[in-house]
């Protein structure tokens, strides 16, 4: 009942011509709530369009590519408009409602329709019947609050998505009436990618590019990383702002970026979880710290399931023995040069710690077991490691209160997880690993001496350059038509920061990069 009368007030507020405040707190102008109204009204008739023109948009792979690479490119101004009907809205709502809002450890798997137009630089791009859901972990709201405020949210857009899986979507599955029609459905991409990511700015990141800048760094250390941009995103017809969108890290982000003898593999997301090995419940959270009893298997988010080494590729085949083999290896005591080898691609491994020192993020593979992925190359069985969501990164204290720029790169502590030691850094890369492994400290050290002198770290000049761009192309829209329920603060450009402000502020990037270099400096390695 509660949630019946929160979304019809939803809807006699969008048919009274509401558009809420702008981020500043003033009331939008009559031009923002006339075409906030008009753009909904339209929204029941582009439905139904698009189920006519379901697969109208499509590309070559070469075309594909040409719009990835620009997509991505911050010199680029970028938009993406979502058209969604309020019947959409209310489904995406009641997902919400039935499994996040129940139980804060599940999540609907459910996507909702909506027509969808990205647009790079001058060229424009409408996908027709995408899928839309939710997404985030402790970030994740629902569309509308409890007082029918609309929330700035994080989702994921689905090019492929078909409407007909009858466990999903019940009597409304789609029916397709044309099976070349669904086949090309399943085959339907933007830019190559199969999905998108796009999240708001929850950690407020005022200079909107410390997880891209962060992204290059471990690119200068030559590590896989995502992609990662901006853009302006529309919600029917209404500004939200600027947000940042982010290609998957999946079956296509390895094909880009290994030969195809490394591909096939066990690509795992390394994260937090209650569960064993079997789905159940546990009394104890644990992060995937790459001890014996960490878990792993196949996510169900709608069923709050999930693992420190949630499998995203091979689900049909994979008995997880390259994992386990990791495990057993990396556990042992005495472990031999050899035996490491075999499971693990030294080089690649001290480049990625060694970014990831610089990057500074307390909710990492080194501060709180978290956020990365580990994939499993087929050719030879060895381990790389992805980074993921490093939003908390160079300088980012916000909901975090963590600096990292005075941890010493060779400690073995974590920073998040109090007074406790880091099995898998302290085993390879600091003062406390074994003699046989000391090669690998001093892997370690050659790459945060190389990463040290380049000029992303010796000054704020690759730093600024960047946000200079962002903020000449962005500066325009970042403030919001509405004022979201689940806003604390106004989103601006600023370069400024307080690396004593506690939970609800953050270092300037100048202020976090002089500090993490003194403390690298007066370092004994």
């Amino acid at each position: 009942m509660k949630r019946k009368i929160a979304l019809l007030m939803a809807v006699l507020m969008m048919a009274a011509g509401f558009s809420g405040c702008s981020g500043s707190g003033k009331q939008s102008d009559k031009k923002g709530e006339s075409s906030y109204v008009s753009q909904t009204s339209a929204n029941s008739a582009v439905s139904e369009q698009s189920e006519t023109n379901a697969v109208s948009y499509t590309e070559t792979e070469a075309e594909g590519l040409a719009i990835y690479e620009e997509l991505f490119k911050l010199e680029n101004r970028v938009s993406v408009s979502v058209s969604i009907s309020d019947e959409e809205i209310n489904k995406l709502q009641a997902d919400y409602e039935k499994y996040t809002a129940q139980d804060d450890n599940k999540k609907s798997e459910i996507y909702r329709k909506a027509d969808v137009t990205i647009t790079v630089g001058s060229k424009s791009y409408t996908i027709p019947e995408t899928g839309i859901r939710l997404k985030g972990n402790q970030s994740i709201c629902p569309f509308y609050d409890q007082n029918s405020m609309p929330n700035i949210f994080s989702f994921k857009l689905s090019f492929d998505e078909t409407f007909d899986d009858k466990d999903s979507y019940g009597d409304e599955a789609k029916e397709w009436s044309n099976g070349a029609a669904r086949d090309e459905r399943k085959k339907r991409t933007f830019a190559t990618l199969n999905e998108l990511d796009v999240k708001w700015n929850v950690t407020y990141d005022e200079t909107n590019i410390r997880e891209i800048y962060a992204t290059k760094l471990f690119g200068a250390a030559d590590c896989l990383v995502q992609k990662i941009g901006l853009s302006q995103l529309s919600m029917n017809g209404n500004n939200y702002g600027l947000v940042k969108i982010y290609e998957p890290v999946d079956k296509n982000f390895l094909q880009k970026r290994l030969p195809a003898s490394a591909l096939g593999g066990d690509l795992y997301k390394c994260m937090w979880s209650e569960c064993d090995h079997n789905g159940n419940r546990t009394r104890f959270w644990r992060g995937a710290n790459y001890k014996i009893g960490n878990s792993y298997g196949i996510q169900k988010n709608s069923e709050g399931i999930k693992y420190n080494f949630n499998l995203k590729t091979n689900k049909k085949t994979s008995k997880h023995e390259s994992l386990i083999n990791f495990l057993n290896v990396i556990n042992q005591s005495g472990i031999t040069k050899d035996e490491l080898e075999k499971v693990l691609d030294v080089d690649s491994y001290a480049n990625f710690m060694a970014a990831g020192y610089f990057a500074g993020d307390p909710d990492d593979i080194r501060n709180n077991y978290n956020n990365h992925y580990i994939y499993f190359r087929k050719d030879d069985g060895k381990a790389v490691f992805i980074i993921y969501d490093n939003d908390r990164t160079l300088g980012i204290t916000y909901g975090l209160n963590r600096n990292c720029a005075v941890i010493d790169p060779y400690s073995s502590m974590s920073a998040t997880m109090g007074p406790q030691q880091n099995a898998l850094i302290s085993s390879t890369v600091t003062h406390d690993c074994l003699p046989e492994l000391s090669y690998v400290r001093e892997k370690y050290t050659a790459a945060l001496e190389k990463l040290s002198k380049t000029e992303m770290l010796t000054s704020d000049e690759d730093f600024n350059k960047m946000y200079n761009i962002v903020k000449a192309n962005y500066e325009g829209i970042i403030t919001p038509y509405v004022n979201f329920g689940n806003q604390e603060q106004n989103f601006r450009f600023s370069l400024d920061g307080d690396k004593d402000g506690g939970d609800f502020s953050n270092m300037s990037f100048e202020q976090f990069r002089s500090q993490i270099m003194e403390t690298y400096r007066n370092a004994a390695p």
